[in-house]
């Protein structure tokens, strides 16, 4: 009896320890992925690139940012592209309550483009306003910052298009040039033609007179057209003298945009 009390006991327990369920070992469960790493940026282009994304989803701090490396020269840039961050650096500082930082980025972007200016029909006119404070009160060292940065030679500006080539507009001067070639060709090829046929009474009884006529009038519109060209050519250069080169690419500068702030930049 005492044994089948045992048995019975023994086939309870493991009766009740079948119905236990078995629980794994706890296992952790995995970790989130962890953020994207903003990557530090290799170059100027793609730190502005950076730049124009952070400003059109209104992100000023990331301007800011993103900026920095290339107006303080800890990336190597040209000196557009290093214009453009000055720009941007100054507009997000102010935004963000940094206005003697601002006031410094502004101020070292007039020393390098004097004749930078922020357009108020896209910008907040408190930041207009703010950037034409700081002109004021820097003028004569943007002046003196202005004369020593330009290194071109003013004479060449009435030559076009070297005019065009020395302020790097190297497609505007390639243009010229072969309006002015083909202008001059025309009018020297026209003038030996009328030289060659015309009489001291200036017929043309070799040719006939529809065929001089025609000739002479292409020579005095070649003519009009190569020096209306050279003066084209002067005044442009002339206007973009004081300019930098626009050496970035057009993919590279900064868009017109629309951001939470209500600031849109143009260049």
């Amino acid at each position: 009896m005492r044994a089948l009390i045992v048995v019975m006991g023994l086939g309870a327990s493991a009766g009740a320890s079948a119905q236990i369920p078995v629980i794994p070992p706890a296992v952790a469960p995995p970790a989130p992925p962890p953020p994207a790493a903003q990557l530090t940026p290799t170059d100027a282009a793609s730190s502005l690139k950076r730049v124009r994304a952070s400003y059109e989803y209104g992100d000023i701090d990331d301007v800011v940012e993103w900026a920095r490396p290339v107006a303080e020269g800890r990336l190597p840039a040209t000196p557009v592209e290093r214009a453009h961050a000055l720009r941007y650096l100054g507009i997000g500082l102010f935004l963000t309550g940094r206005a003697p930082g601002a006031e410094a980025a502004f101020f070292e972007l007039l020393r390098l483009r004097a004749d930078s200016t922020l357009d108020p029909r896209t910008t907040r006119p408190d930041v207009v306003t703010f950037f034409e404070q700081v002109r004021a009160r820097h003028v004569d060292q943007i002046h003196a910052a202005a004369r020593e940065n330009n290194h071109k030679i003013f004479a060449l500006n009435f030559l076009p298009p070297v005019g065009q080539f020395q302020n790097g507009q190297r497609g505007k001067g390639l243009v010229l040039a072969g309006v002015e070639l083909a202008t001059l060709a025309t009018t020297v090829t026209t003038y030996v033609l009328l030289n060659r046929w015309q009489k001291p009474d200036l017929t043309c009884p070799s040719v006939g007179y529809d065929t001089c006529r025609t000739v002479r009038v292409v020579n005095w519109v070649a003519l009009g057209a190569f020096i209306a060209a050279c003066g084209v050519g002067v005044l442009d250069a002339l206007g973009n003298y004081s300019d930098l080169p626009d050496d970035t690419p057009s993919s590279a500068g900064p868009r017109a945009a629309l951001t939470p702030s209500g600031l849109s930049l143009t260049f």
